[in-house]
């Protein structure tokens, strides 16, 4: 799930900027990291996430998984998600 009250992001075809307003902490993400904030935004799973940015672009769903996984971690770890909870 997104803490969106203190999360502000800024897409383009670039990635994304995201700033964390409450930390003072910004950091950019590239046009997967963007997509995946996306679809975490919209409700969905690791495992949805893992599928649809295999198929997009073009990457084994192994390796997806796997970096999937740490990308997680790492928006965790900076608060930008609180929990995991989709189920799509």
């Amino acid at each position: 799930m997104m803490s969106a009250n203190d999360i502000r992001r800024v897409s383009s075809s670039d990635g994304a900027i995201v700033l964390h307003v409450r930390r003072g902490t910004m950091f950019r993400v590239n046009p997967m990291g963007s997509k995946i904030l996306d679809l975490l935004e919209q409700g969905f799973g690791a495992p949805k996430i893992a599928e649809q940015i295999s198929k997009e672009f073009g990457v084994p769903l192994e390796i997806v998984q796997n970096d999937l996984q740490a990308f997680i971690q790492s928006l965790l770890a900076h608060g930008v998600i609180e929990s995991l909870d989709g189920n799509r």
